[in-house]
């Protein structure tokens, strides 16, 4: 079983339960005064990380094996999300893809690349859908997450597309070789389970969030 992506501390986790108050899916259990996920039924909005006072709630990291991609040789790429430069508060993209290369990366790309491919992937399904049946897009992964979880009776509405992460992992994969290390680099915490779905699976090796990236900074 692979490590949790969120995970709590029990040192710092006290008896608050604003994380339990605040879970809209109702996937966190108290047990012996700590406050657990139910991996089960976690959507990974990442909610909980952001309310908790302690900051006793952790998202998995997957710098290690980032750096160890790099040491290897590897062919290390990033795929960035647009909001980065605004995070990061930069000028623009450029000056964080120097950046991000300065720590070892071969190339440093746009994910807003594969995000152009499946706008309009789903403007092109929704025009032959719509008339059958509502259509629920399914670039976000939280999204699809509630959907499959909670609402199964409107899996049949979900669009049939890849996010845009996959989208732009694929396309790296044939840029770069079958063998490139591909990192998405972005804000959202539900990509580290995405990445490991096997209906996708190959197309990203590692995600990094904004303040992960900002830790190796």
């Amino acid at each position: 079983m692979s490590e949790p992506i969120i995970s709590t501390n029990p040192a710092r986790c006290r008896d608050c339960y604003r994380c339990v108050r605040s879970c809209d899916v109702k996937a966190i259990r108290v047990k012996d005064h700590q406050a657990q996920i139910v991996q089960e039924l976690c959507i990974l909005c990442g909610t909980c990380v952001r309310v908790c006072p302690q900051k006793a709630k952790s998202i998995r990291s997957d710098r290690r094996q980032v750096i160890e991609a790099i040491a290897a040789g590897r062919r290390v790429v990033a795929s960035v999300a647009p909001s980065a430069p605004a995070f990061f508060d930069m000028p623009d993209f450029q000056a964080l893809a120097g950046a991000i290369r300065a720590l070892g990366f071969e190339a440093v790309e746009e994910t807003a690349v594969g995000a152009r491919m499946v706008g309009l992937a789903h403007g092109e399904y929704g025009a032959r859908s719509l008339e059958r049946h509502p259509v629920i897009a399914s670039a976000c992964p939280v999204v699809v997450n509630l959907v499959e979880r909670y609402y199964p009776d409107l899996i049949p509405h979900l669009a049939p597309i890849v996010s845009p992460m996959i989208a732009h992992g694929r396309l790296l994969k044939r840029t770069y070789g079958e063998d490139a290390f591909i990192v998405f680099i972005g804000p959202c915490i539900a990509k580290k389970q995405e990445m490991e779905d096997e209906a996708v699976s190959g197309a990203v090796q590692a995600v990094l969030t904004f303040r992960g990236l900002k830790e190796w900074f």
